[in-house]
């Protein structure tokens, strides 16, 4: 799946950074509650037209994310680790704030494989980094957060392109990304908001994401053809069985407050005879808002390099026993 489903993935990407650029509501679970009651809109316009009047301004203060990503894999991969991924349905949380220009953050970070949830707390600022594993802090080398703190990002993405305005560019019209799209009113932490909704167009998508790819590459990357295009959405519309997408527009701000996203796919015979997987679902949840700046102070104490490593074996055993179910 990972390897037939490039745009998906890629546009996923694309919403998040845009969302976290533009800023947004608080609480995803709190926005849950509040979109359960949405009402039509009523005088609120056109999808194409508030999709079309997002505000890409950059946001240049902290934003507080709040990030949750939950995914159920069901077969039995031959990829024995994969196969421990496929036991029990897995959630990702990020919650904190993120302040891009300051290169500072103080972010908790959640992940639940099986019944118990791995926590863990990063803050960094000044130009250190420290981490808080099972209660105790430690000391964080600089280049594992450095995409974070701004010093550097993966070989040819250029932070020029990290642009929330060149992402929407580079994706093009947003409205041709979805089909039997509805507006309806909504609030997003006492923001009133439009409420877009509709089914994602994998065409639409397929181009957004061939277009995203190369616009964050470097002049060395190669447009995929047309030809690697329409494969994939041939691809992904045999094993696409729902793809619904939620974004949160405010009507005084035109700022993307939200973006929830829900797909579910449904493998074809010789995607489960290569891969062994049979299904899976994803939902995808993300929010920012305007926010104080982060904690970056100190920790009192921190414990030393060989506990850290320890700690990291020990977290990684947590990890691998909880995906082992």
């Amino acid at each position: 799946m990972t390897r037939r489903s490039p745009a998906v993935v890629a546009t996923l990407v694309a919403l998040a950074l845009t969302v976290a650029a533009c800023g947004g509501s608080s609480n995803s679970a709190d926005s849950s509650s509040s979109a359960d009651t949405s009402t039509p809109a009523t005088g609120s316009g056109d999808a194409a037209g508030i999709l079309s009047a997002i505000d890409t301004k950059a946001s240049t203060g902290p934003q507080k994310l709040k990030l949750d990503v939950n995914v159920d894999i069901k077969g039995t991969p031959a990829n024995q680790q994969l196969a421990l991924f496929t036991k029990q349905p897995i959630h990702l949380g990020l919650d904190g704030v993120i302040d891009s220009t300051g290169k500072s953050a103080d972010v908790n970070v959640s992940v639940t494989l099986g019944k118990s949830p791995l926590e863990a707390e990063i803050r960094t600022g000044g130009g250190k980094s420290w981490i808080q594993i099972d209660g105790k802090w430690y000391d964080l080398p600089a280049n594992v957060l450095s995409s974070t703190t701004g010093t550097s990002l993966p070989a040819g993405v250029s932070t020029s392109n990290l642009d929330a305005g060149k992402i929407l560019g580079a994706i093009g019209d947003p409205a041709k990304l979805l089909d039997n799209a509805s507006v309806s009113s909504d609030t997003v932490e006492g923001i009133d908001s439009d409420k877009v909704s509709g089914d994602v167009n994998i065409e639409g998508v397929a181009a957004a994401a061939a277009n995203l790819s190369t616009s964050l590459g470097n002049s060395t990357t190669t447009a995929p053809s047309q030809a690697q295009i329409d494969k994939t959405v041939t691809q992904l519309k045999k094993i696409v069985k729902k793809a619904h997408v939620d974004v949160w527009v405010g009507k005084s701000d035109h700022k993307v407050h939200r973006v929830a996203l829900t797909l579910d796919a449904s493998m074809d015979d010789a995607t489960k005879k290569s891969s062994g997987i049979d299904a899976a679902t994803i939902d995808f949840d993300v929010t920012t808002t305007d926010a104080s700046a982060p904690d970056i102070s100190a920790p009192s104490s921190v414990g030393t390099a060989a506990e850290f490593q320890a700690a990291v074996v020990g977290l990684l055993g947590k990890v691998m026993g909880g995906a082992g179910g």
